[in-house]
């Protein structure tokens, strides 16, 4: 079997462990993967695969790609939450591949096994490969348009030695021209990130090849050293960036690349690929939908703070040192291999321009925008890979690659990791999850990696210390989202009130359900029922006056007191829960049903336990 086939069928199988693991064992988590399961369940049960509703109400919120997809795991496996994240997993798998791909062709295939090991391994990539959200969809389309161009502008070397630094199509490479078929492919990409995330699916991934057209296409290559401090001081290196600078972004020259970006084609390939759905959605809702989208959920977005997901300017410095996790402790060294690489005009250089443009393009758009997540970023990620396999790489061929003290460093900070999470777990269990301190046990398994690390490295047996690290990725994701997860799922209160209200509620008559100040889209996923916002605490009463039947009404200890003494005298609290990772309680009130086994409790009794 050739060594390509082995890669890439090893990769799977360990993605394809690591993304599947326990992958519907936990049920789903508020507030996104909720609101995205539910709004695809009720496309289905609508018989409307165009617009997106939630709760009974239009909902602007994403595309259609990621309904779709669900829409078909609900037809395979039943509306379940396997069957909402399948397709997360097996897009992660694909980006996966991707990233293998890529390092072979810009590097070395050693590069891109590393590379795909790397990406599949550390913390942030598998919460989005294990989310039913849009996220691992959109980091696979956009790093395929990558893919396609590196693809439609390699040119194969017959060069002796599978692993020669210039056996790579990209290695040394220095005309990017791709051919107006290849164009077609890379826009058809992008075309199916706009169905999945909206503009962000073309414009961030056209910015990333445009960024290097603008930088290769310059001057020649090997003639640009990219290095920030050299013999002539900073002065030196500031007049020369500055230089460089006006040369990559003069008009001109902007505009040449641009043109040569085909934008005319651009526009026909993505507009064929996603505008069919935004018209009709737009039709369909009086162009409501394409209002609240592009003004709120774009525009808005990036220019405010929604939902208080704000962060200061560097806010990605820190969400990428841990999200990145364990392989971002080889940031240190693989910044300064890069440098050294660069200085020497190394054949890689193309792929190291991509790879900086790629990152740069994505956490810089991300750091000005208002709203910030982790998630935000991921997109950037196998970049992130490439970057550091290539240090990977080198590292196995030559272990004084990494210095006495970068060592020192990284399996220090591996330790400081596994300290911090023995200490920091227990404590957040103590405060709201019922003590459950076992979870401060993961953190023997960064501890123990350190270790074995640390005596690798001592040995000299680089193999097995870049090994450790690898070992330490999967193992420390597995135990975290396969099976950590599902004991933190156990505090989860919406599938605990929805199995009650279905004790409560007679057998043959419609429920009414509400939330006042606690609304959480799961409680609608679980219930299979609309699930009214209650907006005042006058309201509380007056819906349950205005459902002398069943009725029922989710809310936390701290508002019972505004509206307790108006409530109709039949309606008790029926359970009581801690307020999922917060402080206080929140109650599921109702009319008890004589038939059911749950008995009717006052708040300060204590909260039912599974």
């Amino acid at each position: 079997m050739p060594k390509g086939m082995r890669h890439q069928g090893l990769l799977a199988a360990i993605a394809g462990l690591m993304f599947f693991a326990n992958l519907g064992a936990a049920h789903l988590w508020d507030v996104d993967e909720a609101i995205f399961s539910q709004a695809a369940k009720e496309m289905l049960q609508r018989g409307d695969h165009v617009v997106p509703y939630f709760n009974g109400q239009v909902f602007p919120d994403k595309p259609a790609m990621m309904y779709w997809l669900m829409i078909g795991a609900y037809e395979l496996f039943g509306p379940t939450e396997f069957a909402a994240r399948f397709w997360s997993a097996i897009f992660g798998i694909g980006s996966v591949l991707v990233t293998y791909r890529l390092g072979r062709l810009m590097f070395s295939p050693a590069v891109g096994f590393w590379s795909g090991l790397i990406l599949a391994s550390n913390l942030n990539f598998n919460i989005i490969a294990r989310a039913a959200t849009p996220d691992a969809i959109l980091v696979f389309f956009s790093s395929l348009a990558v893919l396609l161009f590196v693809s439609g502008t390699a040119h194969a070397r017959p060069v002796s030695g599978e692993d020669n630094p210039r056996n790579a199509p990209w290695a040394g490479q220095t005309r990017f021209e791709p051919s107006w078929a290849a164009w077609v492919l890379v826009y058809a990409a992008m075309g199916c990130g706009v169905l999945t995330k909206g503009p962000i699916g073309v414009v961030l991934p056209t910015a990333v090849i445009g960024l290097f057209l603008l930088i290769v296409r310059a001057g020649p290559i090997e003639a640009r050293p990219i290095e920030i401090v050299d013999r002539a001081g900073w002065r030196g290196a500031l007049r020369r960036f500055a230089l460089s600078a006006a040369g990559v972004f003069s008009i001109w020259h902007f505009l040449r690349t641009v043109w040569s970006m085909r934008p005319l084609t651009a526009l026909a390939v993505v507009l064929a690929v996603a505008a069919p759905w935004y018209v009709w959605v737009g039709v369909e809702t009086d162009g409501l939908w394409l209002q609240k989208f592009f003004g709120v959920h774009n525009f808005g977005r990036f220019l405010n703070a929604m939902e208080n997901h704000r962060g200061p300017i560097f806010y990605y410095v820190l969400a990428i040192a841990a999200g990145f996790f364990p392989w971002s402790v080889l940031f240190g060294p693989s910044l300064l291999h890069a440098k050294r690489q660069l200085a020497e005009m190394h054949p890689w250089r193309p792929g190291y321009v991509l790879v900086g443009s790629w990152f740069a393009v994505w956490v810089g758009f991300f750091s000005l925008a208002g709203t910030k997540l982790p998630s935000y970023v991921v997109p950037a990620y196998p970049a992130l890979a490439l970057f550091t396999g290539c240090f990977v790489e080198s590292w196995l061929r030559d272990s004084t690659a990494m210095s006495r003290v970068w060592t020192r460093l990284v399996w220090g900070t591996t330790a400081l990791a596994g300290v911090a999470m023995l200490v920091a777990f227990p404590i957040v269990a103590h405060f709201y999850l019922n003590d459950d301190w076992i979870l401060g046990a993961l953190g023997l398994i960064p501890l123990a990696a350190a270790v074995v690390g640390w005596v690798c490295s001592q040995r000299g047996q680089t193999r097995g210390a870049v090994c450790t690290l690898a070992v330490l990725g999967v193992a420390l994701s597995i135990a975290m989202f396969g099976f950590g997860a599902t004991r933190v799922d156990r505090y989860q209160d919406s599938p605990w009130f929805a199995q009650r209200i279905a004790e409560n509620r007679p057998a043959g008559q419609e429920a009414a359900i509400g939330q006042f100040a606690y609304f959480r889209p799961s409680l609608v996923f679980y219930t299979d029922h609309p699930v009214e916002d209650i907006a005042t605490a006058e309201g509380v009463p007056a819906f349950f006056a205005a459902h002398p039947g069943s009725a029922f009404v989710v809310t936390t200890d701290e508002h019972f007191d505004k509206f307790s003494s108006a409530l109709p005298a039949d309606v008790k609290v029926l359970d009581a829960r801690p307020r999922f990772l917060h402080r206080g309680k929140v109650l599921l009130l109702g009319r008890p049903s004589p038939w059911s086994a749950t008995a009717a409790k006052t708040p300060d009794e204590p909260p039912a336990r599974q």
